[in-house]
Protein backbone atom coordinates (compact mmCIF):
# COMPACT_ATOMS: atom_id res chain seq x y z
CA UNK A 1 0.00 0.00 0.00
CA UNK A 2 1.25 3.50 -0.81
CA UNK A 3 1.91 6.09 1.84
CA UNK A 4 -1.28 7.72 3.00
CA UNK A 5 0.32 10.90 4.23
CA UNK A 6 -1.44 12.91 1.53
CA UNK A 7 -1.68 16.64 2.32
CA UNK A 8 -0.77 16.25 5.98
CA UNK A 9 2.71 17.74 5.79
CA UNK A 10 4.82 14.76 4.63
CA UNK A 11 5.35 15.88 1.06
CA UNK A 12 9.02 15.55 0.18
CA UNK A 13 9.97 13.49 3.26
CA UNK A 14 9.82 9.83 4.18
CA UNK A 15 6.70 8.62 6.01
CA UNK A 16 7.05 6.15 8.89
CA UNK A 17 5.86 3.45 6.52
CA UNK A 18 8.62 4.22 4.03
CA UNK A 19 11.19 4.49 6.82
CA UNK A 20 10.28 1.03 8.05
CA UNK A 21 10.44 -0.40 4.58
CA UNK A 22 14.02 0.87 4.37
CA UNK A 23 15.00 0.02 7.94
CA UNK A 24 13.54 -3.48 8.00
CA UNK A 25 12.40 -5.32 11.11
CA UNK A 26 14.92 -3.61 13.38
CA UNK A 27 13.54 -0.23 12.39
CA UNK A 28 10.29 -0.95 14.16
CA UNK A 29 12.01 -1.50 17.48
CA UNK A 30 14.06 1.67 17.08
CA UNK A 31 11.01 3.78 16.33
CA UNK A 32 8.98 2.16 19.09
CA UNK A 33 11.66 2.77 21.65
CA UNK A 34 12.19 6.45 20.95
CA UNK A 35 8.87 7.86 19.78
CA UNK A 36 7.05 8.76 22.97
CA UNK A 37 7.98 12.11 24.39
CA UNK A 38 11.01 12.64 22.15
CA UNK A 39 9.60 15.07 19.63
CA UNK A 40 6.24 16.61 20.38
CA UNK A 41 6.51 19.46 17.89
CA UNK A 42 3.86 17.73 15.86
CA UNK A 43 3.50 16.14 12.48
CA UNK A 44 0.71 16.13 9.95
CA UNK A 45 -2.60 17.89 10.86
CA UNK A 46 -1.11 18.95 14.18
CA UNK A 47 -0.68 15.40 15.45
CA UNK A 48 2.07 14.70 17.96
CA UNK A 49 4.84 12.36 16.82
CA UNK A 50 4.24 10.22 19.92
CA UNK A 51 3.67 6.49 19.63
CA UNK A 52 1.05 4.64 21.64
CA UNK A 53 2.17 1.13 22.66
CA UNK A 54 -0.51 -1.47 23.35
CA UNK A 55 0.56 -4.90 24.67
CA UNK A 56 -0.75 -8.11 23.15
CA UNK A 57 -0.01 -11.84 23.28
CA UNK A 58 0.48 -13.31 19.83
CA UNK A 59 2.96 -13.33 16.96
CA UNK A 60 1.84 -10.76 14.35
CA UNK A 61 3.58 -12.72 11.60
CA UNK A 62 1.01 -15.50 12.04
CA UNK A 63 -1.98 -13.15 12.10
CA UNK A 64 -4.01 -11.30 9.49
CA UNK A 65 -6.93 -8.90 8.87
CA UNK A 66 -9.61 -11.21 7.43
CA UNK A 67 -12.17 -10.99 10.22
CA UNK A 68 -14.09 -13.98 8.84
CA UNK A 69 -11.00 -16.19 9.13
CA UNK A 70 -11.39 -16.13 12.89
CA UNK A 71 -8.70 -18.64 13.78
CA UNK A 72 -5.78 -16.36 12.82
CA UNK A 73 -7.55 -13.01 12.77
CA UNK A 74 -5.93 -10.36 15.01
CA UNK A 75 -8.84 -8.63 16.71
CA UNK A 76 -6.70 -5.83 18.22
CA UNK A 77 -5.18 -5.05 14.84
CA UNK A 78 -8.65 -5.11 13.31
CA UNK A 79 -9.91 -2.60 15.86
CA UNK A 80 -7.04 -0.28 14.98
CA UNK A 81 -7.84 -0.16 11.26
CA UNK A 82 -11.58 -0.86 10.93
CA UNK A 83 -14.39 1.45 12.08
CA UNK A 84 -17.17 -0.25 14.09
CA UNK A 85 -20.82 0.09 13.04
CA UNK A 86 -21.75 0.85 16.68
CA UNK A 87 -20.65 0.03 20.22
CA UNK A 88 -22.29 -0.81 23.53
CA UNK A 89 -21.63 1.13 26.74
CA UNK A 90 -21.84 -0.96 29.89
CA UNK A 91 -21.58 2.32 31.80
CA UNK A 92 -24.86 3.64 30.43
CA UNK A 93 -26.34 0.37 29.11
CA UNK A 94 -26.87 2.07 25.78
CA UNK A 95 -25.58 1.87 22.21
CA UNK A 96 -23.21 4.44 20.70
CA UNK A 97 -23.00 5.01 16.94
CA UNK A 98 -19.69 4.67 15.10
CA UNK A 99 -19.68 4.36 11.31
CA UNK A 100 -23.47 4.45 11.41
CA UNK A 101 -25.12 7.86 11.30
CA UNK A 102 -28.53 6.46 12.20
CA UNK A 103 -30.22 3.13 12.94
CA UNK A 104 -33.99 2.73 12.80
CA UNK A 105 -35.53 -0.63 13.73
CA UNK A 106 -39.13 -1.54 13.03
CA UNK A 107 -41.02 -4.79 13.48
CA UNK A 108 -39.72 -6.46 10.31
CA UNK A 109 -36.87 -4.31 9.04
CA UNK A 110 -33.92 -2.20 10.10
CA UNK A 111 -32.71 0.84 8.21
CA UNK A 112 -28.97 1.47 8.38
CA UNK A 113 -27.71 4.92 7.42
CA UNK A 114 -23.94 5.32 7.26
CA UNK A 115 -21.92 8.51 7.68
CA UNK A 116 -21.40 10.68 4.62
CA UNK A 117 -17.73 11.08 5.54
CA UNK A 118 -16.99 7.35 5.80
CA UNK A 119 -14.01 6.67 3.53
CA UNK A 120 -11.17 4.22 3.02
CA UNK A 121 -7.61 5.26 3.77
CA UNK A 122 -6.67 5.14 0.08
CA UNK A 123 -9.16 7.97 -0.52
CA UNK A 124 -11.99 5.86 -1.93
CA UNK A 125 -15.45 6.69 -0.66
CA UNK A 126 -17.23 3.94 1.25
CA UNK A 127 -20.56 3.06 -0.33
CA UNK A 128 -23.22 0.42 0.09
CA UNK A 129 -21.54 -1.50 -2.73
CA UNK A 130 -19.02 -2.44 -0.04
CA UNK A 131 -21.83 -3.35 2.36
CA UNK A 132 -23.47 -5.46 -0.35
CA UNK A 133 -20.35 -7.63 -0.62
CA UNK A 134 -20.02 -7.74 3.18
CA UNK A 135 -23.57 -9.03 3.62
CA UNK A 136 -23.17 -11.63 0.86
CA UNK A 137 -20.02 -12.96 2.49
CA UNK A 138 -21.73 -12.93 5.89
CA UNK A 139 -24.42 -15.16 4.40
CA UNK A 140 -21.84 -17.44 2.81
CA UNK A 141 -20.08 -17.98 6.15
CA UNK A 142 -23.28 -18.51 8.15
CA UNK A 143 -22.96 -15.37 10.25
CA UNK A 144 -25.66 -15.29 12.92
CA UNK A 145 -27.23 -12.20 11.32
CA UNK A 146 -28.57 -14.47 8.60
CA UNK A 147 -30.36 -16.58 11.18
CA UNK A 148 -33.17 -14.07 11.25
CA UNK A 149 -33.00 -11.92 8.10
CA UNK A 150 -34.30 -13.12 4.75
CA UNK A 151 -32.82 -10.44 2.55
CA UNK A 152 -31.66 -6.84 2.37
CA UNK A 153 -32.19 -3.83 0.11
CA UNK A 154 -29.68 -1.23 -1.00
CA UNK A 155 -31.53 2.09 -0.84
CA UNK A 156 -28.78 4.48 -1.90
CA UNK A 157 -25.03 4.97 -1.53
CA UNK A 158 -25.24 5.34 2.26
CA UNK A 159 -28.48 3.54 3.19
CA UNK A 160 -29.57 -0.10 3.32
CA UNK A 161 -32.43 -2.07 4.86
CA UNK A 162 -32.23 -5.45 6.54
CA UNK A 163 -35.43 -7.41 5.94
CA UNK A 164 -36.32 -9.77 8.78
CA UNK A 165 -37.92 -13.14 8.28
CA UNK A 166 -40.52 -12.06 10.82
CA UNK A 167 -40.94 -9.91 13.88
CA UNK A 168 -37.54 -9.47 15.53
CA UNK A 169 -36.45 -8.17 18.91
CA UNK A 170 -34.77 -4.78 18.27
CA UNK A 171 -32.14 -5.55 20.91
CA UNK A 172 -30.80 -8.47 18.95
CA UNK A 173 -30.23 -6.36 15.86
CA UNK A 174 -28.30 -3.76 17.82
CA UNK A 175 -26.18 -6.35 19.62
CA UNK A 176 -25.53 -8.15 16.33
CA UNK A 177 -24.38 -4.96 14.67
CA UNK A 178 -21.87 -4.26 17.45
CA UNK A 179 -19.98 -7.21 15.98
CA UNK A 180 -19.77 -5.61 12.52
CA UNK A 181 -16.90 -3.41 11.35
CA UNK A 182 -16.25 -1.57 8.10
CA UNK A 183 -13.80 -4.25 7.02
CA UNK A 184 -15.04 -5.34 3.60
CA UNK A 185 -14.18 -3.50 0.38
CA UNK A 186 -15.49 -4.37 -3.07
CA UNK A 187 -12.04 -4.25 -4.69
CA UNK A 188 -10.49 -6.69 -2.22
CA UNK A 189 -13.40 -8.95 -1.24
CA UNK A 190 -15.63 -9.50 -4.29
CA UNK A 191 -13.21 -12.14 -5.55
CA UNK A 192 -14.53 -14.46 -2.82
CA UNK A 193 -18.20 -14.25 -3.72
CA UNK A 194 -17.92 -17.12 -6.20
CA UNK A 195 -15.39 -19.15 -4.22
CA UNK A 196 -16.05 -21.88 -1.67
CA UNK A 197 -16.57 -20.75 1.90
CA UNK A 198 -13.47 -22.65 2.99
CA UNK A 199 -11.26 -20.72 0.56
CA UNK A 200 -12.50 -17.40 1.88
CA UNK A 201 -12.05 -18.44 5.50
CA UNK A 202 -8.47 -19.47 4.78
CA UNK A 203 -7.61 -16.18 3.07
CA UNK A 204 -4.97 -14.25 5.01
CA UNK A 205 -5.55 -10.56 4.31
CA UNK A 206 -2.14 -9.06 4.93
CA UNK A 207 -2.42 -5.48 3.63
CA UNK A 208 -5.79 -4.06 4.69
CA UNK A 209 -7.45 -0.92 3.41
CA UNK A 210 -8.38 0.94 6.58
CA UNK A 211 -11.64 2.66 7.49
CA UNK A 212 -10.75 3.42 11.10
CA UNK A 213 -8.33 5.47 13.14
CA UNK A 214 -5.07 4.03 11.83
CA UNK A 215 -3.54 2.75 8.60
CA UNK A 216 -1.49 -0.43 8.57
CA UNK A 217 2.25 0.07 8.06
CA UNK A 218 3.96 -3.26 8.63
CA UNK A 219 4.34 -6.15 11.04
CA UNK A 220 7.01 -8.53 12.26
CA UNK A 221 7.47 -10.78 15.28
CA UNK A 222 7.78 -7.73 17.52
CA UNK A 223 4.68 -5.73 16.66
CA UNK A 224 2.00 -4.46 14.33
CA UNK A 225 2.86 -0.90 13.29
CA UNK A 226 0.16 1.64 12.35
CA UNK A 227 0.10 5.32 11.50
CA UNK A 228 -2.64 7.90 11.90
CA UNK A 229 -5.26 7.69 9.15
CA UNK A 230 -5.96 11.26 8.02
CA UNK A 231 -8.97 10.01 6.01
CA UNK A 232 -10.73 8.75 9.15
CA UNK A 233 -13.98 10.59 9.88
CA UNK A 234 -12.88 11.36 13.45
CA UNK A 235 -9.24 12.07 12.55
CA UNK A 236 -9.32 15.26 14.62
CA UNK A 237 -9.73 13.05 17.71
CA UNK A 238 -6.38 11.35 17.03
CA UNK A 239 -3.64 13.78 18.11
CA UNK A 240 -0.67 11.42 17.80
CA UNK A 241 0.98 9.82 14.84
CA UNK A 242 1.79 6.17 15.53
CA UNK A 243 0.25 3.11 17.19
CA UNK A 244 1.99 -0.15 18.04
CA UNK A 245 0.43 -3.43 19.05
CA UNK A 246 3.45 -5.06 20.64
CA UNK A 247 3.86 -8.80 20.93
CA UNK A 248 4.62 -10.39 24.30
CA UNK A 249 5.12 -14.01 25.16
CA UNK A 250 2.20 -14.18 27.56
CA UNK A 251 0.56 -12.64 30.58
CA UNK A 252 3.75 -12.68 32.68
CA UNK A 253 5.66 -10.68 30.08
CA UNK A 254 2.85 -8.13 29.90
CA UNK A 255 2.78 -7.91 33.70
CA UNK A 256 6.50 -7.12 33.74
CA UNK A 257 6.08 -4.50 31.03
CA UNK A 258 3.39 -2.76 33.07
CA UNK A 259 5.39 -3.07 36.31
CA UNK A 260 8.31 -1.31 34.65
CA UNK A 261 6.00 1.61 34.03
CA UNK A 262 7.84 2.53 30.84
CA UNK A 263 7.61 -0.26 28.28
CA UNK A 264 3.92 -0.02 27.28
CA UNK A 265 1.03 2.44 27.49
CA UNK A 266 -1.82 -0.07 27.58
CA UNK A 267 -2.91 -3.69 27.62
CA UNK A 268 -6.37 -4.06 26.11
CA UNK A 269 -7.29 -7.24 27.96
CA UNK A 270 -4.99 -8.69 30.58
CA UNK A 271 -5.69 -10.70 33.71
CA UNK A 272 -3.57 -9.51 36.61
CA UNK A 273 -3.89 -10.97 40.14
CA UNK A 274 -3.74 -8.73 43.21
CA UNK A 275 -0.09 -9.45 43.98
CA UNK A 276 0.84 -8.19 40.51
CA UNK A 277 -1.46 -5.16 40.59
CA UNK A 278 0.16 -4.10 43.86
CA UNK A 279 3.43 -3.68 41.95
CA UNK A 280 2.00 -1.31 39.32
CA UNK A 281 2.89 2.38 39.46
CA UNK A 282 0.12 4.89 40.20
CA UNK A 283 -0.16 5.93 36.56
CA UNK A 284 -1.32 2.41 35.55
CA UNK A 285 -5.14 2.65 35.50
CA UNK A 286 -7.39 -0.42 35.66
CA UNK A 287 -10.72 -0.39 33.78
CA UNK A 288 -13.18 -3.16 34.70
CA UNK A 289 -15.77 -4.10 32.08
CA UNK A 290 -18.29 -6.94 32.25
CA UNK A 291 -16.75 -9.58 30.02
CA UNK A 292 -19.74 -11.80 29.28
CA UNK A 293 -16.99 -14.34 28.58
CA UNK A 294 -15.07 -16.89 30.59
CA UNK A 295 -13.49 -20.27 31.10
CA UNK A 296 -15.49 -23.33 30.13
CA UNK A 297 -15.26 -26.80 28.62
CA UNK A 298 -16.01 -27.83 25.06
CA UNK A 299 -16.90 -31.48 24.43
CA UNK A 300 -16.39 -33.50 21.28
CA UNK A 301 -19.90 -34.85 20.82
CA UNK A 302 -18.66 -37.56 18.46
CA UNK A 303 -16.37 -38.97 21.12
CA UNK A 304 -17.63 -42.36 22.45
CA UNK A 305 -17.43 -41.06 26.03
CA UNK A 306 -18.13 -37.33 25.90
CA UNK A 307 -20.80 -37.80 23.27
CA UNK A 308 -22.88 -39.28 26.09
CA UNK A 309 -25.00 -36.89 28.14
CA UNK A 310 -24.38 -38.88 31.33
CA UNK A 311 -20.61 -38.45 31.03
CA UNK A 312 -20.91 -34.71 30.39
CA UNK A 313 -23.19 -34.35 33.40
CA UNK A 314 -20.76 -36.37 35.52
CA UNK A 315 -17.98 -33.95 34.56
CA UNK A 316 -20.19 -31.03 35.62
CA UNK A 317 -20.91 -32.64 39.01
CA UNK A 318 -17.25 -33.40 39.73
CA UNK A 319 -15.89 -29.89 39.11
CA UNK A 320 -15.97 -27.49 42.04
CA UNK A 321 -16.34 -24.17 40.23
CA UNK A 322 -15.65 -22.01 43.26
CA UNK A 323 -12.28 -23.71 43.70
CA UNK A 324 -11.39 -22.65 40.15
CA UNK A 325 -12.21 -19.04 40.98
CA UNK A 326 -10.35 -19.15 44.29
CA UNK A 327 -7.23 -20.48 42.61
CA UNK A 328 -7.24 -18.30 39.52
CA UNK A 329 -8.44 -14.90 40.69
CA UNK A 330 -11.51 -14.04 42.79
CA UNK A 331 -10.65 -10.36 42.27
CA UNK A 332 -12.03 -10.48 38.71
CA UNK A 333 -13.74 -13.88 38.34
CA UNK A 334 -16.96 -15.47 39.58
CA UNK A 335 -18.74 -18.80 39.11
CA UNK A 336 -21.63 -19.58 36.83
CA UNK A 337 -24.28 -20.61 39.37
CA UNK A 338 -26.25 -22.63 36.84
CA UNK A 339 -24.55 -23.92 33.67
CA UNK A 340 -27.34 -23.22 31.19
CA UNK A 341 -25.78 -21.27 28.32
CA UNK A 342 -26.71 -17.83 29.72
CA UNK A 343 -24.26 -15.35 31.23
CA UNK A 344 -24.43 -15.65 35.04
CA UNK A 345 -25.53 -12.10 35.78
CA UNK A 346 -28.39 -12.38 33.29
CA UNK A 347 -29.83 -15.70 34.42
CA UNK A 348 -32.26 -14.45 37.06
CA UNK A 349 -33.79 -11.88 34.70
CA UNK A 350 -34.37 -14.35 31.88
CA UNK A 351 -35.17 -17.57 33.74
CA UNK A 352 -37.57 -16.05 36.26
CA UNK A 353 -39.54 -18.65 38.21
CA UNK A 354 -37.87 -21.47 36.24
CA UNK A 355 -34.49 -20.77 37.82
CA UNK A 356 -35.08 -22.76 41.00
CA UNK A 357 -35.76 -25.92 38.99
CA UNK A 358 -32.42 -25.91 37.18
CA UNK A 359 -29.69 -28.36 38.20
CA UNK A 360 -26.75 -26.33 39.54
CA UNK A 361 -24.26 -29.24 39.50
CA UNK A 362 -22.84 -27.95 42.79
CA UNK A 363 -21.07 -24.64 42.18
CA UNK A 364 -19.12 -24.81 45.44
CA UNK A 365 -18.56 -28.55 45.81
CA UNK A 366 -17.43 -31.66 44.01
CA UNK A 367 -20.52 -33.88 43.83
CA UNK A 368 -18.82 -37.20 43.32
CA UNK A 369 -21.77 -39.32 44.49
CA UNK A 370 -24.01 -37.93 41.76
CA UNK A 371 -21.24 -38.36 39.19
CA UNK A 372 -20.65 -41.95 40.26
CA UNK A 373 -24.32 -42.80 39.93
CA UNK A 374 -24.52 -41.30 36.45
CA UNK A 375 -21.50 -43.25 35.21
CA UNK A 376 -22.59 -46.54 36.73
CA UNK A 377 -26.06 -46.17 35.21
CA UNK A 378 -24.36 -45.55 31.85
CA UNK A 379 -22.42 -48.84 32.10
CA UNK A 380 -19.09 -47.58 33.40
CA UNK A 381 -17.05 -49.17 36.17
CA UNK A 382 -13.89 -48.17 38.01
CA UNK A 383 -10.90 -50.38 37.28
CA UNK A 384 -7.43 -49.67 38.66
CA UNK A 385 -8.73 -46.32 39.87
CA UNK A 386 -10.07 -45.08 36.52
CA UNK A 387 -13.55 -45.02 34.99
CA UNK A 388 -13.87 -47.09 31.83
CA UNK A 389 -16.15 -49.18 29.65
CA UNK A 390 -15.70 -51.24 26.50
CA UNK A 391 -14.54 -48.08 24.64
CA UNK A 392 -11.70 -47.57 27.10
CA UNK A 393 -10.82 -45.10 29.82
CA UNK A 394 -12.52 -41.72 30.12
CA UNK A 395 -9.89 -39.06 29.51
CA UNK A 396 -7.38 -37.89 26.95
CA UNK A 397 -5.36 -34.77 26.29
CA UNK A 398 -6.91 -31.67 27.83
CA UNK A 399 -5.90 -28.62 25.80
CA UNK A 400 -5.18 -25.19 27.24
CA UNK A 401 -3.78 -22.02 25.61
CA UNK A 402 -0.14 -21.17 26.26
CA UNK A 403 0.58 -17.81 27.82
CA UNK A 404 -2.85 -17.40 29.41
CA UNK A 405 -1.65 -17.73 32.98
CA UNK A 406 -5.07 -17.63 34.63
CA UNK A 407 -6.35 -20.28 32.22
CA UNK A 408 -3.33 -22.44 33.02
CA UNK A 409 -4.27 -22.29 36.69
CA UNK A 410 -7.92 -23.05 35.96
CA UNK A 411 -6.99 -25.96 33.72
CA UNK A 412 -4.72 -27.42 36.41
CA UNK A 413 -7.56 -27.13 38.93
CA UNK A 414 -10.09 -28.80 36.63
CA UNK A 415 -7.83 -31.66 35.59
CA UNK A 416 -6.73 -32.31 39.17
CA UNK A 417 -10.36 -32.61 40.26
CA UNK A 418 -11.31 -34.88 37.36
CA UNK A 419 -8.31 -37.16 37.75
CA UNK A 420 -8.83 -37.40 41.50
CA UNK A 421 -12.31 -38.70 40.73
CA UNK A 422 -10.99 -41.33 38.33
CA UNK A 423 -10.70 -39.77 34.89
CA UNK A 424 -7.40 -39.96 33.04
CA UNK A 425 -6.46 -36.56 31.59
CA UNK A 426 -3.09 -35.07 30.75
CA UNK A 427 -2.70 -31.34 30.17
CA UNK A 428 -1.41 -30.22 26.79
CA UNK A 429 -0.59 -26.50 26.64
CA UNK A 430 -0.56 -25.22 23.06
CA UNK A 431 0.05 -21.95 21.21
CA UNK A 432 -3.30 -20.26 20.64
CA UNK A 433 -3.40 -21.08 16.92
CA UNK A 434 -2.75 -24.78 17.56
CA UNK A 435 -5.27 -24.78 20.41
CA UNK A 436 -7.99 -23.60 18.01
CA UNK A 437 -6.83 -26.00 15.30
CA UNK A 438 -7.30 -29.04 17.55
CA UNK A 439 -10.96 -28.16 18.00
CA UNK A 440 -11.53 -27.06 14.40
CA UNK A 441 -10.07 -30.35 13.17
CA UNK A 442 -12.10 -32.44 15.63
CA UNK A 443 -8.84 -33.67 17.16
CA UNK A 444 -9.81 -33.75 20.85
CA UNK A 445 -12.01 -35.39 23.46
CA UNK A 446 -12.74 -32.41 25.67
CA UNK A 447 -10.78 -29.32 26.66
CA UNK A 448 -10.86 -25.71 27.75
CA UNK A 449 -12.63 -23.10 25.64
CA UNK A 450 -14.59 -19.96 26.40
CA UNK A 451 -18.28 -20.80 26.73
CA UNK A 452 -19.69 -17.36 25.90
CA UNK A 453 -18.90 -15.52 22.65
CA UNK A 454 -18.06 -12.41 24.69
CA UNK A 455 -18.86 -8.74 24.48
CA UNK A 456 -22.10 -6.88 24.85
CA UNK A 457 -24.03 -9.26 22.59
CA UNK A 458 -23.64 -12.02 25.18
CA UNK A 459 -26.07 -10.03 27.34
CA UNK A 460 -28.82 -11.24 25.02
CA UNK A 461 -29.28 -15.03 25.49
CA UNK A 462 -29.73 -15.76 21.80
CA UNK A 463 -26.04 -15.19 21.13
CA UNK A 464 -24.46 -17.45 23.77
CA UNK A 465 -27.07 -20.18 23.32
CA UNK A 466 -26.58 -20.21 19.55
CA UNK A 467 -22.80 -20.01 19.92
CA UNK A 468 -22.76 -23.19 22.01
CA UNK A 469 -24.89 -25.07 19.49
CA UNK A 470 -23.12 -23.87 16.35
CA UNK A 471 -19.66 -22.62 17.44
CA UNK A 472 -18.56 -20.83 14.30
CA UNK A 473 -15.16 -20.00 15.73
CA UNK A 474 -14.07 -23.63 15.53
CA UNK A 475 -16.19 -24.37 12.48
CA UNK A 476 -18.57 -26.56 14.46
CA UNK A 477 -15.64 -28.82 15.37
CA UNK A 478 -17.40 -29.89 18.58
CA UNK A 479 -19.81 -31.84 16.33
CA UNK A 480 -23.06 -30.63 17.81
CA UNK A 481 -24.53 -28.94 14.73
CA UNK A 482 -26.38 -32.02 13.48
CA UNK A 483 -27.83 -32.65 16.91
CA UNK A 484 -28.80 -29.00 17.23
CA UNK A 485 -30.94 -29.28 14.10
CA UNK A 486 -32.61 -32.54 15.18
CA UNK A 487 -35.65 -32.98 17.36
CA UNK A 488 -34.68 -34.03 20.87
CA UNK A 489 -36.68 -35.32 23.82
CA UNK A 490 -35.24 -34.48 27.23
CA UNK A 491 -36.50 -34.62 30.84
CA UNK A 492 -39.03 -31.84 31.37
CA UNK A 493 -39.38 -29.28 34.11
CA UNK A 494 -41.25 -30.79 37.06
CA UNK A 495 -41.29 -34.27 35.52
CA UNK A 496 -42.37 -35.67 32.19
CA UNK A 497 -40.59 -34.85 28.96
CA UNK A 498 -39.83 -31.86 26.78
CA UNK A 499 -39.46 -32.16 23.01
CA UNK A 500 -37.72 -29.44 20.99
CA UNK A 501 -35.29 -28.78 18.17
CA UNK A 502 -32.56 -26.79 19.92
CA UNK A 503 -31.46 -24.52 17.07
CA UNK A 504 -35.05 -23.70 16.09
CA UNK A 505 -35.97 -22.95 19.70
CA UNK A 506 -32.95 -20.68 20.05
CA UNK A 507 -33.65 -18.81 16.83
CA UNK A 508 -37.20 -18.09 18.01
CA UNK A 509 -35.66 -15.99 20.80
CA UNK A 510 -34.60 -13.48 18.17
CA UNK A 511 -37.95 -13.48 16.42
CA UNK A 512 -39.99 -11.86 19.18
CA UNK A 513 -40.76 -8.13 19.49
CA UNK A 514 -39.90 -7.85 23.20
CA UNK A 515 -38.01 -9.49 26.04
CA UNK A 516 -41.25 -10.71 27.63
CA UNK A 517 -42.21 -12.54 24.46
CA UNK A 518 -38.68 -13.90 24.03
CA UNK A 519 -38.51 -15.21 27.59
CA UNK A 520 -40.44 -18.53 27.13
CA UNK A 521 -38.07 -19.53 24.32
CA UNK A 522 -35.05 -18.49 26.40
CA UNK A 523 -36.28 -20.66 29.26
CA UNK A 524 -36.80 -23.74 27.08
CA UNK A 525 -33.47 -23.31 25.24
CA UNK A 526 -31.63 -22.79 28.54
CA UNK A 527 -33.38 -25.84 30.03
CA UNK A 528 -32.11 -27.91 27.12
CA UNK A 529 -28.60 -26.46 27.53
CA UNK A 530 -28.35 -27.29 31.23
CA UNK A 531 -29.38 -30.90 30.60
CA UNK A 532 -27.58 -31.61 27.34
CA UNK A 533 -24.48 -29.46 28.06
CA UNK A 534 -23.28 -28.70 24.51
CA UNK A 535 -20.65 -26.72 26.47
CA UNK A 536 -20.03 -26.56 30.19
CA UNK A 537 -19.91 -23.02 31.53
CA UNK A 538 -17.70 -22.79 34.61
CA UNK A 539 -16.44 -19.25 35.21
CA UNK A 540 -17.20 -15.71 34.04
CA UNK A 541 -15.34 -12.52 34.80
CA UNK A 542 -14.82 -8.81 34.54
CA UNK A 543 -12.36 -7.74 31.89
CA UNK A 544 -9.26 -6.00 33.17
CA UNK A 545 -8.16 -3.39 30.66
CA UNK A 546 -5.08 -1.29 31.49
CA UNK A 547 -4.21 2.23 30.36
CA UNK A 548 -1.75 4.88 31.56
CA UNK A 549 -2.47 8.47 32.50
CA UNK A 550 0.99 9.99 32.90
CA UNK A 551 1.37 11.02 29.25
CA UNK A 552 -2.11 10.15 27.96
CA UNK A 553 -5.62 11.26 28.79
CA UNK A 554 -8.23 8.73 29.93
CA UNK A 555 -12.03 8.75 29.86
CA UNK A 556 -13.69 10.10 32.99
CA UNK A 557 -15.28 7.56 35.32
CA UNK A 558 -18.76 8.80 34.45
CA UNK A 559 -18.10 8.98 30.72
CA UNK A 560 -20.41 6.79 28.59
CA UNK A 561 -17.21 5.59 26.89
CA UNK A 562 -15.58 4.42 30.12
CA UNK A 563 -16.85 0.82 29.90
CA UNK A 564 -16.82 0.22 26.16
CA UNK A 565 -14.70 -2.53 24.67
CA UNK A 566 -11.89 -1.71 24.31
CA UNK A 567 -10.59 1.49 25.96
CA UNK A 568 -7.25 1.64 24.04
CA UNK A 569 -9.27 1.73 20.82
CA UNK A 570 -12.72 3.23 21.40
CA UNK A 571 -11.44 6.07 23.59
CA UNK A 572 -9.21 7.15 20.70
CA UNK A 573 -12.22 7.02 18.38
CA UNK A 574 -14.08 9.37 20.74
CA UNK A 575 -11.13 11.69 21.47
CA UNK A 576 -10.88 10.66 25.14
CA UNK A 577 -7.45 9.03 24.77
CA UNK A 578 -5.01 11.60 23.47
CA UNK A 579 -1.35 12.37 23.89
CA UNK A 580 -1.13 14.77 26.82
CA UNK A 581 1.82 16.78 25.54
Amino acid sequence: MESDSGPSGYDGVLSRREMLAVAGASGMAVLAGCATGVDDEGSGDGASSATYRNAYTGNPVDLHFNSSGIQNYSWPAGRAVFAPFLKYSFTEEEFILGALEDLQIEAEQATLTFRDDLTWDNGDEWTTEDLDVQLQLAEKTGTSLWGYIDDYEIVDDKTARLLFSGTTNPQIIKFELTNFFVDTKVDTHEQWLDKDESEFLQWEWEDPVASGMFSFVTKDQQAFEFERNSEFYNADNVNFESYLIQSFGGNNAQHQALISGEEVDAASSLFAPPEIVDQFEDHIVEINIPAKWGYGIVFNHDDPHFGQRAVRQAVAHVINRQAIVDNAGPRSKFVSQTPCGIAPQDQEYWLGDWMGDFETYGPESSQTDQATQLLEDAGYAKQDGTWQNSDGTIGGEYYSPAGWTDWTTMTETVVDQLNSFGFDFSISTLPTNDWFSRYSNNDFTMGSLYWLPGGSRSSFPYFPLRYQLWEEEIGGGHNYREKAQSEQTIPGRGGGEMTLTPLEETEKIAQQPSDDESRPYVQRAAWHSHIELPFLGLVSKYEQSWVTDDEWTVAAEDSPNREVKWPPFWWIHEGELQHDA
